[in-house]
């Protein structure tokens, strides 16, 4: 069925990697109002299929996800699921919940294998996956999608995560942080050395105090769906030193590292 016109489209990719991280965390250069807009507009402006900068894309409606189980460990993938958007949904106050039936959720997680992934491609992500099949299964641990209406506003998420490939590696939760993430707008895998889970090569599992930050910007109530360019970036600027004034970007490592499935270590 072809897509429908005004619907875009993104895709999203844990992409395999054997750099080990830089040693940006220990250094507090992002930690002022001007890098995080930079590292705003580089992780969530940006994606890694364009060169072109995107407008916002987030959720406004409640989310209601639901999780598809190809696989054995169906407790342990649905607690790893909860407590990561527990996590995210204390950061942003987005209304994240279960979905009473499969039929209502639109975030959708499916735990798949890599026997199945092919077939799961298609059921879930269908034509939206079509030309970069073969770059996923040839580079990727999981992919996530979303769809996004003609105002920026996300109606749609689906992960896809292969739980033996994302095993082997040892990559489970971070594959799981990652992409439900992703799902949430913040649109973008970087180069840049930046202290993100977003940041190719990283051996993170979990979000970091920049990542927090981030989060926290999108999904302040003064940033619209569709908001880009001269109208955004000073109204960044400003939400970036509200953060600091409030002392968050100096808790925001703490913060980011106590709660979630870093702070339960599963």
């Amino acid at each position: 069925m072809a897509p429908v016109p005004y619907w875009r489209v993104l895709l999203f990719s844990v992409l395999l990697g054997s750099a080990s991280a830089l040693h940006a965390d220990s250094e507090a250069h992002w930690k002022t109002p001007d890098r995080l807009v930079d590292a705003f507009v580089e992780l969530a402006l940006r994606s890694e299929y364009s060169s072109r900068e995107t407008p916002v894309r987030k959720w406004v409606s409640p989310i209601r996800y639901h999780v598809v189980h190809r696989v054995g460990d169906a407790g342990l993938h649905e607690e790893l699921v909860a407590t990561h958007l527990w996590h995210v949904a204390q950061i942003t106050d987005l209304d994240i919940a279960p979905a009473a039936t499969p039929g209502e959720a639109n975030f959708v997680i499916v735990m798949s294998s890599d026997e199945r992934l092919d077939a799961d491609l298609q059921a879930f992500a269908g034509n939206d996956s079509d030309g970069r099949r073969e770059r996923f299964f040839r580079d990727s641990m999981c992919l996530a999608s979303l769809r996004a209406d003609r105002s920026g506003a996300i109606v749609r998420a689906t992960a896809l995560i292969p739980v033996d490939r994302a095993r082997s590696r040892g990559e489970l939760v971070a594959c799981v942080v990652e992409e439900l993430t992703h799902m949430l707008g913040i649109s973008n895998d970087t180069e840049r050395p930046l202290p993100s889970i977003f940041h190719h090569g990283t051996v993170r599992s979990y979000l970091t105090g920049l990542d927090y930050l981030v989060l926290k910007m999108l999904y302040d109530p003064r940033v619209r769906p569709g908001m880009k360019g001269p109208a955004l970036r000073p109204l960044l600027q400003r939400i970036a030193a509200d953060l600091e004034h409030s002392r968050l970007v100096e808790l925001a490592d703490r913060l980011a590292a106590e709660n979630g499935l870093a702070g339960a270590n599963p």
